[in-house]
């Protein structure tokens, strides 16, 4: 009987997952299957899923027409520069906090986490005054630069690396190894996989950002990916191919860090003690 109870259990587990899956798809089925359709396919009053003359052509004018090629480009640089920064200020600060004694620690930590609560709404206007006294307003190292030093990756970073054993930091000491060197040698190699998930966080959090971009740069042609797709809409009215067609370009290069990433990912958080 209770064998019984435990497969129904486990059917309507996989029921549920199965259906959450395909609520979560269907929106980038429907944009891609929009993107191959002609504008008068998808303005009309019969309703058809399919296409019924598939066409790239909505991809060609997208490229051929707009900058999204150089918006593409834009995007790379601001979040491959906050994923490479983020990084190298995140590592350090999580082996500090979680290795090194010194007064304050903890509620040093409790106000770094404490970053995650504030909204970024109310860091635009000191944020923008900011970079245009430094004459920064329209670059995309003012788009990047805010996007650098995660709170979430600190924390997962220093979950990992308390998990590391204490010994092989004292068997490295006696050895004459500096604290440098310790962190260079030792955890960076053995937290690979937590700074996997903060590498691609951070890439993630830069390559979607919308506000702070359109906010910060003003000439088209420096426009990110988001921005862009954007802009495309008011550019060409609202033809719907067009535009989702533009979304499927956008979307590539996060579909391929997922590809290649996500066993690091799913290992990243597993090891860095976070549930859920």
């Amino acid at each position: 009987m209770r064998s019984h109870d435990t497969s129904l259990k486990t059917v309507l587990f996989r029921l549920i997952e199965i259906l959450c899956i395909a609520l979560w798809v269907f929106p980038l089925v429907w944009m891609m299957i929009t993107s191959l359709k002609i504008e008068n396919e998808v303005i009309t009053k019969t309703f058809s899923f399919f296409p019924k003359n598939p066409t790239l052509g909505n991809y060609t004018k997208a490229i051929t027409s707009t900058h999204i090629l150089h918006w593409m480009v834009n995007s790379v640089i601001v979040s491959g520069g906050a994923m490479i920064l983020t990084i190298l200020i995140d590592a350090p600060i999580a082996y500090a906090f979680a290795k090194i004694r010194f007064k304050g620690k903890h509620l040093l930590f409790w106000a770094v986490m404490g970053g995650m609560m504030i909204p970024f709404q109310v860091l635009i206007v000191p944020l923008y005054l900011q970079f245009n006294s430094y004459n920064m307003v329209n670059t995309l190292a003012a788009a990047l630069l805010p996007r650098v030093a995660l709170p979430i990756g600190i924390f997962i970073l220093k979950q990992f690396y308390e998990g590391i054993p204490s010994e092989l930091e004292e068997a490295a000491c006696i050895d004459g190894a500096s604290r440098f060197r310790i962190f260079v040698q030792i955890i960076l190699p053995l937290g690979q996989a937590a700074m996997a998930t903060v590498v691609i966080l951070s890439f993630i959090n830069a390559w979607n950002d919308f506000l702070w971009p359109l906010i910060i740069i003003n000439d088209t042609i420096k426009y990110t990916i988001t921005v862009g797709i954007a802009n495309f809409q008011g550019t060409h009215g609202t033809q719907y191919s067009l535009i989702m067609s533009g979304a499927i370009i956008a979307s590539i290069p996060q579909i391929i860090f997922y590809i290649f990433f996500r066993k690091k990912i799913i290992a990243g958080i597993a090891t860095s003690g976070i549930k859920g």
